[in-house]
């Protein structure tokens, strides 16, 4: 219990017929204790197609809400490996709806290739080879209705199955402006932000804070953490790393943040108190379908992470359960309620969850007749 809040608040009387009582929630118990979980089924396209694709992660741009999607099975149409959905009723997380989409079913993608690249791909020794280009960080908006990717670009080979990296790539978002409403466009910068052999900033996780982006990345096993002004996304020179105890120019010396998580998210809220405003959601590397939540103090941590939640599929029910992330758009903090998504391998897709957490008890005060205090209490 917080005994700040059990303290009539300052300033108020209360009249002498009157008793002050009550009871209120509070903030979410940490360590945290799932009291039950809400499945919401896919993430569809009511009034089109379903199409497995799997990421699922949410972003905001210019006041509306999308998701950005990775591989997406367009039927017959071939494979999309970066396309997006906009939300058009945030009361109903699950309905979504492609604003690109062409006369043969394929959804266009939102990060399209080169000319260079296009004539790599026409060459006969690289027949069966495509290449992606996969937003698993998620869309950071930097002004309203302007934001920036940084996105992980693959060279894919159907034949064999390799999935060669490239490295780090970083494109602008913003809107089509002789699109539909809400329809995106990108525009990627030339050449690449992070090598292959380099920590791939930006492409696990971004935030905005204050004049800041932050950019998380994966080297190996680890988790490292970055940050550019946000007027200097594009210039490389202006990236900063953390060193476990400060923000320095040197790459080399980022140190790691979090070890052995394949996907997943940092964000900002209140649901744990003051404490902790700093949350993740994510999933290991090991496969093991669990739902991860991380809390810290500061978002460069320490941070504590459980397992709270073991994902399951719907139509895929033998492989592990990936992609977790949180839609903070869609979290309830005053009543402990998180929407969380995560993916089944195709013909699956991406699922939502509504996740219910236990809350401490915290005393509030109301008025109350003295008359009525015996059959109230």
């Amino acid at each position: 219990m917080d005994s700040a809040k059990s303290q009539t608040p300052s300033g108020t009387q209360t009249p002498p017929n009157l008793i002050q009582r009550g009871q209120d929630d509070g903030y979410a118990q940490w360590p945290p204790i799932v009291e039950r979980v809400e499945n919401l089924g896919y993430v569809e396209a009511r009034d089109q197609h379903f199409y497995s694709h799997d990421i699922g992660r949410s972003f905001e741009l210019d006041r509306r809400v999308y998701y950005i999607n990775g591989d997406t099975m367009c039927n017959d149409a071939g494979v999309s490996s970066n396309t997006y959905q906009v939300i058009p009723d945030l009361t109903r997380p699950t309905e979504a709806r492609y604003l690109s989409i062409n006369s043969k079913g394929f959804v266009m993608p939102l990060i399209n290739m080169s000319e260079e690249e296009e004539e790599y791909l026409s060459l006969p020794e690289n027949k069966g080879k495509r290449f992606a280009f996969w937003c698993f960080g998620g869309i950071v908006e930097i002004t309203l209705g302007l934001g920036w990717v940084w996105y992980q670009k693959f060279i894919i080979d159907e034949v064999d199955g390799s999935h060669n990296l490239v490295g780090v790539g970083l494109a602008r978002i913003s809107h089509d402006a002789i699109g539909l409403a809400g329809q995106l466009s990108s525009a990627r910068m030339p050449g690449l932000m992070f090598q292959p052999d380099e920590p791939l900033f930006g492409s696990f996780s971004t935030l905005a804070a204050g004049d800041m982006v932050y950019l998380w990345g994966q080297k190996d096993s680890d988790i490292l953490l970055a940050r550019v002004p946000k007027a200097n996304c594009q210039h490389r020179h202006m990236y900063q790393y953390w060193n476990g105890s400060r923000y320095v120019g040197e790459i080399s010396e980022a140190a790691s943040v979090l070890r052995d998580y394949q996907q997943g998210q940092f964000f900002r809220s209140d649901m744990f108190g003051p404490y902790f405003p700093w949350l993740f959601i994510g999933c290991t590397k090991w496969a093991d379908s669990q739902v991860m939540m991380g809390a810290a103090a500061r978002l460069e941590g320490p941070w504590h992470t459980h397992a709270i939640h073991l994902a399951t599929g719907i139509r895929d029910q033998i492989n592990y359960r990936y992609c977790m992330y949180p839609h903070p758009w869609a979290t309830n903090t005053a009543k402990g309620k998180l929407l969380v998504t995560w993916c089944d391998k195709w013909p699956g897709g991406v699922i939502a969850a509504k996740i219910h957490f236990t809350r401490s008890g915290t005393t509030h005060w109301a008025e109350i007749p003295m008359s009525e205090y015996s059959s109230k209490f």
